[in-house]
């Protein structure tokens, strides 16, 4: 298509006379939100009836996860660390010195 086709094609189209909306387009745009609106509302109830539900199985496993987490940091046994503890064979910071309990690892 060469610009000469691309020209006729748009004078073809300034011709047609533009598209003249009804008011049944606002109505159905107004029917639309009115949809939406109601669909919102029935999810904010179906939620009020689900979230006491969920919030009753949930609440022993953040109450396991509290009491884990407290017993937990007072069981750990505290550790000095050296500046310079970042470079030894044997460091506390190694990811292997948290799954073998052993000291040295050589």
């Amino acid at each position: 298509m060469d610009d000469n086709d691309l020209d006729r094609l748009l004078r073809g189209l300034k011709d047609k006379p533009a598209l003249e909306q009804t008011g049944a387009f606002e109505a159905g745009v107004w029917d639309r939100i009115r949809r939406n609106a109601n669909g919102l509302q029935r999810l904010t109830a179906s939620w009020s009836i689900l979230a006491p539900a969920i919030a009753w199985r949930a609440a022993p496993a953040a109450l396991a996860l509290v009491i884990g987490g407290i017993s937990g940091a007072a069981i750990s046994a505290p550790h000095v660390h050296d500046e310079l503890d970042v470079f030894r064979a044997n460091s506390s910071y190694l990811i292997a010195s948290k799954l073998d309990p052993r000291e040295d690892r050589h």
